[in-house]
């Protein structure tokens, strides 16, 4: 893909079809619009996509969407090292997912240098409020973590994990997770 082809895609009218999508009510409905009309500039997405207002994405081409994904409203979502969200995930408000982190060297944090891993979100996860992704993590399927927390490490499938950093506190049942 050429540059200035990436340019005018990625930038240009993306940055245009989010101007004109923001002016839509924070409804079921208007995230449903929002969602499909944005299925294009993602690297796949799956059906019934759908994201709330507010919501920042960063390089949202090395981003995979399975089906039945709901984004909430003000997440902010770093994409450049690669990132999967599985069919039926769930990110509640305020979520923050990065697949970079800063470079740390003599006394100070470069802006220009950072290091990238793919992020990776189980089928049927939820990441509850204010929550905190960093590059590298594997989330399982089935995994609820609690508002507030700071995501360091893998979690297992079927585990309800919280804390900063997050720990596995509890075993889930699949039936459980159905529930919720």
């Amino acid at each position: 893909m050429s540059r200035l082809y990436k340019f005018i895609k990625y930038f240009i009218v993306l940055h245009i079809l989010q101007l004109l999508l923001a002016l839509l009510p924070n409804l079921k409905i208007s995230n449903q619009i929002r969602g499909f009309c944005m299925r294009p500039f993602f690297k796949q997405c799956g059906r019934n996509f759908q994201i709330a207002k507010g919501v920042t994405i960063n390089v949202m081409w090395h981003m995979t969407v399975g089906d039945d994904v709901y984004i909430a409203h003000q997440c902010w979502i770093n994409a450049a090292g690669g990132l999967t969200l599985e069919d039926g995930v769930i990110l509640s408000p305020m979520v923050v997912i990065a697949t970079t982190k800063h470079h740390y060297s003599q006394g100070r944090v470069s802006n220009t240098k950072t290091e990238l891993a793919p992020i990776h979100i189980g089928k049927g996860s939820w990441i509850a409020s204010n929550s905190v992704i960093t590059k590298g993590v594997t989330i399982g399927e089935g995994v609820i973590i609690g508002a507030c927390s700071s995501v360091t490490k893998d979690i297992s499938a079927y585990y309800f994990a919280a804390g900063a950093p997050a720990k596995a506190i509890k075993p889930l049942q699949e039936s459980d997770v159905a529930r919720v």
